[in-house]
């Protein structure tokens, strides 16, 4: 089927609105949500839904804002089918290396109204039972944009002239290696970069989960907090943070829905690729199918990436800090990926404790959702400290917000749906707090929130809201300090 308009269309003007003036609930204002009917508050259920593709009709074409070469070698077939009735065949003719080459603008499309900085894209594919690819990096689909011209084809990536992580994939040893060709500001050479994530083999479905969030721009320079991730059935195979995409943000993140064979070397024989259930979403992984079960987007990776490296020569030195919330190791971060002599302690009190070791110029990494309240065995002289892509001190990185009292009640049913208060007293030590917001959620997907302004040393405040009885909601509370430290708990209600 085409673009998902219809799931969008009862919310479509509040779904573009700014996360802050969508709905601010606190204090008095909060009474008003007592009048807010059940519909108005699930509709943002549709919320960063672009496009959902299971190739059923022919009408798939219609999802592309413009095409270079499409309807030449792809066509839908019966088999083989991940899911529904049909899968796209991309054929790639001897001597040939198209293929498709088509794109998807969400400004175009009009699905947004400006420019999106984030992207999550899921898709099936499988290669041809006898696939043969070559050492150069090929391409299947991935997020980029190159329409000021560069970014693609030996052309660098300089902040200006575009960029691309497509997907790329090349030969390991007669089998096929999958992950990310792309091109970035930091980029080696003239080529793209390759970012492996997992070796597949031909005539097997593989699922394809992609992440890009672009770097923010301070003054016109491309800061180090861009993020790209790749989940390979599920699992998080590429996890690298601080990257530099782009100096203008009005170079947002489009999708290239491209397969090609190369490098400079055409396919060596005819072969085909197979694309089955596309989907595109702005603030979450969309659930897959597989024609017998529900694939759900995983909320293991939530929380700010942490990273300790050592210095080059530096011996193997034991490290530990304590989370006043969860943390999980980060195993595929290249040279720093936490390994199994890190080890990540639930202290049954809501804190959890990190110990770990490292040297010689190699790093760990984790993914942090809480303050992290102590953090002992670091030598600044000798370690380099990044939390959330920025190179901070130990000072720096406990200096967090927290949480104080964190409450749900439940109160009285209006008909069918029931109200329920979040009450909540945060403080910070360096007396700067900036914001606390509340967001709930439902099977992943974030269903209401509030946002509050606050300041000094500590605050406190409540929320109301309102949803059908029965209803399991998890419940998140975020407080930023002014230096955008995070601090994150969690509650469930069952209501």
């Amino acid at each position: 089927m085409a673009r998902d308009k219809t799931a969008r269309e009862p919310d479509e003007e509040a779904s573009l609105l700014d996360r802050r003036g969508y709905l601010r609930l606190a204090g008095a204002a909060a009474a008003s949500v007592a009048g807010m009917s059940t519909a108005s508050a699930a509709a943002s259920s549709s919320q960063g839904a672009l496009l959902r593709e299971d190739f059923s009709t022919a009408d798939y074409t219609s999802n592309f804002t413009s095409t270079w070469r499409q309807g030449q070698y792809d066509e839908r077939v019966s088999s083989p089918v991940k899911s529904g009735s049909n899968s796209l065949c991309v054929d790639i003719p001897s001597g040939n290396h198209y293929g498709i080459a088509s794109l998807y603008d969400p400004v175009e499309a009009g699905d947004v109204d400006s420019e999106v900085t984030e992207l999550y894209a899921s898709y099936w594919v499988r290669f041809s039972s006898d696939f043969q690819a070559d050492g150069n990096v090929s391409k299947i689909p991935g997020p980029a944009n190159t329409e000021p011209g560069g970014g693609k084809g030996g052309e660098p990536s300089n902040g200006t002239n575009g960029w691309s992580a497509r997907g790329g994939f090349t030969d390991r040893g007669g089998d096929i290696g999958i992950g990310y060709y792309c091109y970035h500001m930091d980029m080696d050479g003239q080529y793209g970069d390759y970012f492996h994530a997992a070796t597949v083999t031909g005539g097997e479905w593989v699922k394809v989960d992609q992440y890009i969030k672009l770097n923010s721009v301070s003054g016109g320079n491309a800061n180090s907090d861009g993020e790209l991730k790749m989940w390979i059935d599920d699992e998080l195979k590429v996890d690298r943070s601080g990257m530099r995409f782009t100096e203008d943000l009005s170079i947002g993140v489009n999708y290239s829905f491209n397969v090609y064979f190369g490098g400079g070397s055409p396919s060596p024989q005819d072969q085909s690729v197979y694309i089955d259930s596309w989907a595109l979403n702005t603030n979450q992984r969309p659930a897959m199918t597989d024609g017998t079960q529900t694939s759900q987007p995983s909320n293991t990776d939530k929380g700010t990436v942490l990273e300790l490296v050592s210095s080059d020569g530096m011996p193997t030195t034991q490290y530990q800090f304590t989370v006043d919330g969860t943390v999980s190791k980060r195993t595929s971060a290249d040279r720093n990926s936490s390994e199994d002599n890190d080890s990540v302690t639930d202290n049954g009190d809501g804190t959890m404790t990190v110990t770990g070791a490292t040297g010689n110029g190699y790093g760990d990494s984790y993914l942090v959702d809480g303050a992290i309240t102590s953090v002992t065995g670091i030598d600044e002289s000798k370690w380099t400290i990044r939390y959330g892509g920025s190179e901070v001190s130990v000072d720096e990185l406990t200096a967090g917000p927290a949480v104080d009292s964190f409450d749900v009640s439940k109160s009285e049913t209006l008909g069918d749906d029931r109200m329920f208060s979040v009450n909540w007293s945060v403080s910070d030590p360096d007396g700067n707090l900036d914001t606390v917001e509340v967001v709930v959620v439902k099977n992943g997907l974030d269903m209401n929130f509030a946002v509050t302004d606050v300041n000094g040393p500590s605050a406190s405040g409540w929320d109301l809201f309102q949803f059908p009885i029965g209803t399991e909601l998890d419940v998140n509370l975020r407080v930023t300090d002014s230096a955008g430290n995070v601090t994150e708990k969690t509650r469930t209600v069952t209501l």
